[in-house]
């Protein structure tokens, strides 16, 4: 008998188990099916759309920023509804997702960077530099993903926009090896009159939508320091697992890192 009440017991924890992940990929798929469908979510239905991905994706972990990088600022991890809007915003050419998250991420950085803080009482602005995509793979996708994302982070906090660095063609992130990630500064380089803007001031903040291994962001901050750059700072949308054991590729599910330092 207690055998038979045992096995009872397991199969009770076991469709209550069952139960879980069946209202999990409910959840998913009703998600999947706004961002995919025809009639894509906008205005207040999607700003309640983003503040539950990102409540959701939100799980602060204190790591060190990457090499170069003075601090970093994020929302929250890539994974669930947050990776599945920022993927379909990219990629799909819808921007109001990445405008909406622009301005998300800005009010992120105004309210956790002391060191913005400092800056403006010292008059002393830092430049706002997205992270630079090839001129012909913006023209594929329709728009400049990160460009809007600097929009909307400097509509918060009155920062000037500038293009100080360029990209060559590259193969997108998601096809290259851990290697070849490593490898990715070469693709970039300073724009002719970015040294005199540089001089003009020295601290920068840079923009991205994604971080996984931090290689592209350490890649910007050699390139800007090698310009003038004297502070380099960073903000992304989304962050993904870093460690010294082990860095993962797109499709791991990664954890977020957090604010670091200033």
């Amino acid at each position: 008998m207690r055998g038979m009440w045992g096995m009872w017991g397991m199969r009770g924890i076991t469709v209550g188990m069952r139960s879980a992940v069946r209202g999990a990929l409910s959840s998913t798929a009703h998600l999947l099916e706004a961002l995919l469908g025809s009639q894509r979510p906008s205005g207040a239905t999607l700003q309640s759309l983003l503040h539950e991905a990102t409540e959701a994706a939100s799980s602060p972990l204190l790591k060190q920023p990457p090499s170069g990088i003075d601090s970093l600022t994020e929302i929250g991890m890539y994974d669930g509804a947050l990776a599945e809007i920022l993927a379909t915003a990219k990629y799909r050419h819808w921007p109001e997702p990445l405008e909406n998250l622009g301005v998300r991420l800005g009010q992120e950085v105004q309210a956790t960077s002391l060191w913005l803080s400092d800056s403006i009482e010292q008059d002393r602005l830092p430049w706002l530099v997205p992270v630079p995509s090839p001129k012909f793979r913006s023209w594929n996708r329709g728009l400049d993903h990160t460009a809007i994302l600097a929009a909307g982070v400097a509509s918060v906090i009155g920062l000037p926009v500038r293009s100080l660095v360029a990209r060559s063609w590259i193969l997108p992130q998601m096809q290259l090896g851990r290697a070849s990630r490593a490898g990715v500064g070469g693709s970039l380089r300073l724009r002719r009159w970015a040294r005199r803007s540089l001089r003009r001031r020295p601290q920068v903040l840079i923009v991205d939508d994604v971080m996984t291994t931090g290689a592209t962001l350490s890649a910007m901050a050699g390139v800007l320091r090698q310009g003038g750059a004297q502070q380099v700072h960073a903000c992304v949308v989304a962050a993904g697992r870093r460690t010294q054991e082990s860095i993962p590729s797109e499709a791991s599910a990664p954890i977020s890192w957090g604010v670091v330092r200033g």
